[in-house]
């Protein structure tokens, strides 16, 4: 897979948490329930000695923040970075620059172009079903 001590990197919205569905039965990101599958990879990838941060599209703000800080101590998860809060922006420059050799996300678009960069990346699938 990857060699031990690299930097894993996980999107945080419908990669660490499940999408929601709205009234009409669409599904929706933004979620809390956390996505255990992803948390016992990203918790399995921490154990074998890989450093792992979390680096959302998220536009930054204290309630993301601390959102998303609540959610690592809830869950236990081996984050030891800041988030990284890429405020709208393509994730693979960020990635780059920080030296991520594999990350997980649910954007197609995203990982094309963290792909395109020679970084390793796994798609976290949304459940089936219409999106908005």
């Amino acid at each position: 897979m990857v060699a031990m001590g690299t930097l894993v990197t996980f999107d945080f919205d419908d990669t660490l948490t499940l999408p929601f569905k709205d009234k009409e039965g669409y599904w929706v990101s933004g979620g809390s329930v956390p996505n255990m599958e992803t948390i016992a990879t990203m918790k399995e990838l921490g154990d074998r000695g890989h450093e792992i941060a979390i680096v959302t599209s998220r536009v930054f703000s204290n309630g993301s923040k601390e959102r998303i800080a609540v959610f690592v101590m809830e869950h236990e998860l081996p984050v030891e970075r800041d988030v990284v809060f890429t405020n709208g922006e393509w994730k693979a420059d960020f990635l780059e620059e920080m030296g991520s050799v594999l990350h997980y996300d649910d954007d197609l678009e995203e990982l094309s172009r963290i792909e395109a960069k020679g970084i390793a990346v796994v798609e976290v699938a949304h459940p089936p079903g219409p999106r908005r």
